[in-house]
Order: structure tokens, then sequence, then C-alpha cells
């Protein structure tokens, strides 16, 4: 027999992070089993969690708005906003019919208070803050000098006005997850690893660290619910055991590591099981002007880009499933179209050439290189390590480092040379723009700085007009292009396999994977 609701709601909130509810309750009859390429960072949605976690955590909480399968803004909890004055004030109308896996409706002071909680929780964790430093009052409230945010009003329980100190246009887009105020005076501070809180398709109900994460369908989503009962989320970071449980049944779903794609989607046993995704992420080999002195001089940059031959890497490395663009920015995210612009070709004549105009012929008075990266790069490192060396005759190897410490050294300034990547959180080009190249963004990790580059942002962020702002957005990339900042590498797309039968699934263009619609044989 069942459980009663309320027994289950009681079991859940007393046991999510040991993984107790897991055990209490009896196996879902519709239950897809998929894996995690890791383990969660954290569960609190008031951090910002990383690629595996937040990726969970969408499916838990929403925003005003969330990316469609293509990589638009779709509506999630605002069914409209307008703004009367270019992006100064904001409208919101949310969706009515919502509640949080506790039952409470969401209204607008839930919004209020998620925000109020991100600019006054010590310390402050992840980018919301960031996001909402444009209020009206965001600072004083940071600062304690008052002791409500004075930028938002709320003129019934389904309408919130936001002024802003000036223009966003993309203040609606920002991936807010907001989160049933009720939850910390029933809960306590550590309620998230009590209880689920969010509003999403998917309740959060067991973690065991390292092992699995479940989540139990929300009967009651806006959208309707789920098609499966539960999602059990096995944490594989190793491949051979995740094609192990694979192979063995144990999976209806496994996404891929980027470094398997290669040689799992040629073996003829997964043919008609795979399923490729694309992906909203930028790719560049970074060059670090402040680290190593000689990439301040354009032709040794150039050099570089002439040096590597990128497009062998697309089969050579992805099987083909990967994109490769000459740009910075993912096409078509948000309705955005980059300038065609032909890729650099590979001229190791004209690499050794500009080189030597530089005053460093055969690779002379350059000191020795490393393209650092995680494990996920090894190979792309390797091959681009040994093309750099045999061109430029410049000394350079490889150093290949866990994912945390490799974010934390490049985040520090610490690497000369490295592979990064940036997945958008929202569908708008700034995103991968001023977050990877304006000189006061915190994951500006090349420290290359540019007021020009600097202004077009600042004038694109004020904007309300898509196509006006997407005009300064094509400019920058020329920016970038033209100062040869980075070497654009190739997008690999997501892949999964998916046992046949299986249906519905999506992984979004900002790595979420998307069960709301799964249905199992």
């Amino acid at each position: 027999m069942p459980l009663p609701a309320a027994l289950r709601l009681l079991l859940t909130v007393l046991s999510i992070v040991t993984g107790g509810a897991g055990a209490a309750f009896p196996a879902a009859a519709e239950t897809l089993r998929a894996s995690l390429s890791d383990d969660l960072t954290t569960i609190d949605p008031f951090a910002f969690p990383g690629l595996v976690s937040s990726g969970v955590l969408r499916q838990v909480y929403e925003g005003f708005t969330a990316i469609d399968a293509v990589g638009n803004a779709v509506p999630a909890l605002a069914t409209r906003w307008e703004t009367p004055d270019g992006g100064r004030t904001w409208r919101f109308t949310l969706r009515p019919d919502v509640r949080f896996h506790s039952g409470r409706p969401f209204t607008a002071a839930d919004v209020l208070w998620t925000w109020e909680n991100h600019l006054t929780r010590k310390p402050q964790p992840g980018y919301s803050a960031f996001y909402l430093r444009g209020i009206e009052g965001a600072a004083a409230l940071q600062q304690g000098t008052v002791a409500s945010l004075p930028g938002v009003a709320i003129p019934d329980p389904h309408t919130l006005i936001v002024r802003l100190t000036e223009p966003d246009a993309l203040f609606p887009l920002y991936p807010f997850l907001f989160v049933d105020r009720g939850m910390e005076a029933e809960f306590g501070p550590a309620w998230h690893e009590r209880a689920s809180g969010g509003t999403g398709p998917f309740r959060l109900t067991s973690w065991r660290r390292g092992e699995s994460v479940r989540l139990d369908a929300h009967a009651a989503y806006w959208g309707g619910a789920p098609a499966v009962d539960a999602v059990s989320l096995a944490v594989l970071p190793d491949t051979n055991t995740l094609l192990a449980r694979y192979d063995a049944g144990e999976l209806d779903v496994a996404p891929l590591p980027d470094n398997a794609v290669r040689t799992v989607v040629r073996q003829p046993r997964y043919d008609g099981q795979v399923m490729a995704f694309a992906r909203a992420q930028v790719r560049y080999l970074a060059l670090n002007q402040d680290l190593y002195p000689p990439f301040r001089d354009r032709r040794v940059r150039e050099a570089f880009h002439y040096a590597v031959d990128r497009v062998a890497t697309v089969n050579g490395l992805h099987a083909g499933r990967a994109l490769l663009t000459n740009g910075f920015v993912t096409p078509g995210l948000g309705g955005y179209q980059p300038d065609a612009v032909p890729l650099t070709p590979t001229d190791p004549k004209r690499a050794r050439a500009l080189l030597a105009e530089a005053g460093h012929a055969g690779g002379r008075g350059l000191p020795p290189l490393q393209i650092a990266g995680g494990p996920n790069v090894r190979e792309e490192a390797t091959y681009f390590a040994a093309q750099l060396t045999a061109v430029l005759g410049i000394p350079v190897s490889v150093r290949i480092q866990e994912r945390a410490a490799f974010v934390a050294a490049i985040n520090e300034g610490h690497e000369a040379l490295f592979i990064n990547g940036w997945t958008a959180d929202f569908p708008d080009p700034m995103d991968q723009l001023a977050t990877q190249w304006h000189s006061a963004s915190p994951t500006n990790r090349s420290r290359w700085h540019s007021p020009d580059f600097d202004r077009l942002m600042e004038r694109a962020r004020g904007l309300a007009d898509p196509a006006a702002r997407n005009a300064l957005y094509r400019d920058a990339e020329a920016l970038l292009r033209d100062q040869a900042v980075a070497l654009p590498l190739p997008v690999p797309q997501f892949v999964a396999l998916v046992r046949p039968g299986v249906t519905g699934l999506v992984i979004r263009p900002d790595g979420t994977t998307d069960y709301h619609a799964a249905r199992l044989p």
C-alpha cells in the first residue's frame, strides 16, 4: 500500500543528505536509472554549484525563465516581463498556479526572500549576488544599513516590480533559483539538507555522498507531473565502470565523458543507442599575457593560431561530434548569429615567420610552456603541445590537474597557457563574452584587458532591443579575433547512451539533463 503523502514527506525531510530516504521507500514502479560524472559539490540552491550540481538542482528549483532545447529563453516561473524605461524598471507577472514541494504556493514574497538571502548571507556564495547588485538598495542591504531590499515592490502576490540603478536588459534571464521562504523557519539554516524547497518537476529526496542522488516526481508540478515516478542517479566518474553498468542493464541513460565519446560511439554494440545534443559552451586555448610576457606581442599570439590544426581534432578526438567556429559565442545562443568568419587555417610556414618577426626565430628566447587543463582534455592538450613544439620550436609540455585544483589555479591567474571552457548560465552572448573577457569579471582567467571591449559590453547590457545588442556582440567578437586573444577550440556535443525504448530525454544546452518528459519502455 502506498505510504500516505504526509508520511512520505516527513520521512523525506529527515534524511536527504544521509540518503535514508531512498532506502525507506519502496522502489517506485517507474524509476529511470541514469548517472552523474561526478558527485555533487552541494545541494544548497544559494551556492553556485558547478555544472554537475546545477544540472541536478535545476530539476528541483526554477527561476523566472529557463533555457529550451535549442538555447532560447522560455517562461518558467514568470509568464511575462516588461520594462517601460529600457531596462531600468522590470515588472514580472508570476505564474499563478505554482506550488512548492512543501505544498505552499509560490508568490512574489518568495522571490524577495530568496534575493535578500543571497545578498545578506555570510560568506556570500555563488554568483547570484553579482546579478542582484544593480537593484536599488542592494549595496545598502549587503552593508546592513537597511533591513530589506527597497528596490523591489510587490503590489500583489503574483506581481513583482524591480527598480535598478542602471538599465539591465538581461535581468529576466539571470539564472536565479527561487526558494520556499517557509523552509528556514521550519527546518533551520541547513534546511536544504533535510527538505526539498523548490517548485521544479522533481523533489530532491536523497543524496548519498559519492554514491547516488534520488529525485522523486513532483505530482503537482505546474507543467504537469513527470512521466516517470523517480530518477535514480549513480555517481560514476570512471568510464569503465559506467559502461559496465550500462552493459549490465543497470542504467537507462549513461551520459558520456567527453574523452570517452570517440571510442564508445564507434563500437557496433551501441548502434542506435547514441544520442547527441548541442552544447552552449565556448572553449579556447587561453594565453595569459600577464604571466607569460611574450604573449603581449600579437605576432606571437598569431603564430600560435597558425601552428595548430584545430580542424583535425573534430574527427580525430571528438568522432565528429563537435562544433568548431572562429568565434567566442555559441552560434544561436538567445537567437544570436555571429559573423561568418573563416577559421584561421593551419600554416606552419606563416607561424614560423611571425615568430621570427617577433624576434624569436625557431623559438629562440621563449621560455618553456605547459598546457594546463583538467583530466578531460589530456589528449587534446597533448596533441596541441606536440604541434606547438614541432612548428614553433618552443618546448611545450602538458600539466593535467584535478578539476578543482585546475579551476582554482586559473581563477588565481597562475597558468600561462591552458584549455578553458564556459557553458552559458543564461541564453545571451553576454554570458560568454563579458564573463571571459571583461576586465572586471572574476572569471577573466586569461587576464586580457581592453577598455574598448569593456565599453561594448556595458553598452550592450543596457540595450533592450536584441538586434541592437547583437550588433555590439559582433563588434566585440571582431575585436577579440583581431587581437588574437585566444584560440577558439571545438565544442563537443553532449553525448549519452540511451537504452532502446527510452524516449523524451533532453540534455539542454546549459548541460541540464531534463527528465521531465522522459519515458521508460
